[in-house]
């Protein structure tokens, strides 16, 4: 049997809502309208995840660790096992021990399957972070308010199709929305009214520019957030961007990739890129950033993802695609903003990297552009949302 028609069926299976799942959802979340709010428990269904620093899960256990700091929150992370089996979860609490010691939290599976939401703990909030979690939300009562956190627009992970049906869905089951960024916020309100949106925040502790250390003689140096697995970072579009670039500045350039693990000569790069894969640790990802004078990052979807923010925090020139969702941070004037046309593409990375003037002004646009940005006011929003205010 076709391996991609089963493998959508399978996705296909956790949208397992009955009528009476939804009518059952859609009395919870009248009944807790009228309830006082406290924050005492919060449960977050999270997909499988392996370390608390990769991708929007970073920003899940930032928001609970405010929690705990500010409430004494308790926070239950409930890991859902799509397939219904065992999932290791030691490396994560490792992780979340390292990284995010203000945490109160216990971690715990949900397999589907086998559990049933019953078995989860209840709570004063709960919160959805991915769409096949959205349907477990759906079915899990015992939480006083339900929320959503959406931080990017999941239907446009797929072809136009079933998949994509079944996760637009989601945004109909009556969650009340926290949004990551104004795009994706715009996307959510497609749906419903019941939505706020925050700014993420940037660490500038970490994440900070070396200004001494440019050499407009010296090779120049791209960095840049090759995942092959995802199509919507456009793997293909950079490899053809970036080996424009390599043929044209030869040993003038050095280009490294971060996010996944690859083999460069697979996919013709050989000689081209040298794939860093995932680094070990955050300190590591920023003084990469901080060593490198283009941060090339390629985002179809309406949220820009965190490397644009950390490039410009970095001293880091962005080069980015035109994508009018991300205009509320990316612009002419703070990026390169590129059109997804290789040719084109190089040929601007190009000249921005032999004008060291325009380079420079860039760059303290970028810095200009998140110095007001931070988790505080992040979270500000979500506390607020979460409260009931």
């Amino acid at each position: 049997m076709n391996t991609q028609f089963t493998g959508e069926r399978g996705l296909l299976r956790l949208a397992d809502l009955s009528l009476g799942d939804l009518a059952a959802n859609g009395r919870a979340i009248s009944a807790g309208k009228s309830q006082p709010r406290r924050l005492d428990v919060v449960t977050w269904l999270l997909p499988p995840v392996t370390h608390a620093l990769k991708g929007g899960v970073r920003t899940v256990f930032t928001l609970a660790e405010r929690y705990s700091i500010e409430f004494g929150t308790l926070n239950y992370f409930v890991i859902y096992s799509h397939n219904g089996r065992e999932v290791d979860t030691s490396g994560l609490c490792e992780s979340l021990r390292l990284n995010f010691p203000g945490l109160r939290f216990v971690v715990m599976v949900y397999r589907w399957g086998k559990d049933c939401p019953a078995d989860i703990p209840p709570s004063n909030a709960a919160v959805c972070t991915l769409w096949t979690t959205a349907y477990l939300l759906a079915k899990y009562n015992s939480t006083q308010a339900k929320y959503y956190l959406v931080q990017d627009f999941e239907p446009n992970f797929y072809p136009a199709g079933a998949l994509y049906g079944v996760i637009e869905q989601t945004y109909r089951l009556g969650f009340s929305c926290i949004a990551n960024t104004e795009g994706v916020a715009s996307y959510c309100r497609r749906y419903t009214d019941d939505v706020v949106h925050f700014v993420p925040g940037v660490d500038r502790a970490l994440f900070r520019p070396d200004l001494l250390r440019l050499d407009p003689s010296s090779p120049k140096r791209i960095v840049l957030y090759g995942r092959p697995s995802n199509a919507r970072n456009c793997f293909a579009l950079v490899c053809e961007i970036v080996t424009r670039v390599k043929k044209r500045l030869g040993d003038g350039v050095v280009i490294q990739s971060v996010g996944e693990a690859w083999d460069p000569n697979a996919y013709g790069l050989g000689g081209v890129v040298d794939n860093l894969g995932l680094l070990g640790s955050m300190d590591e990802v920023a003084a990469l950033y901080r060593s490198s004078d283009l941060g090339m990052v390629f985002m179809m979807t309406p949220h820009p993802s965190y490397q644009p923010l950390e490039y410009m925090a970095s001293g880091c020139v962005v080069a980015t695609n035109i994508n009018a969702a991300n205009s509320w941070l990316i612009r002419d004037d703070n990026a390169l903003v590129l059109e997804p046309v290789p040719a084109i593409a190089a040929e601007r990375i190009h000249a921005l990297l032999a004008d060291h003037g325009a380079w420079r002004s860039l760059r303290d646009a970028g810095l200009k552009t998140v110095a007001a940005l931070n988790w505080d006011e992040a979270f500000k929003v979500v506390r607020e949302r979460m409260l009931g205010y």
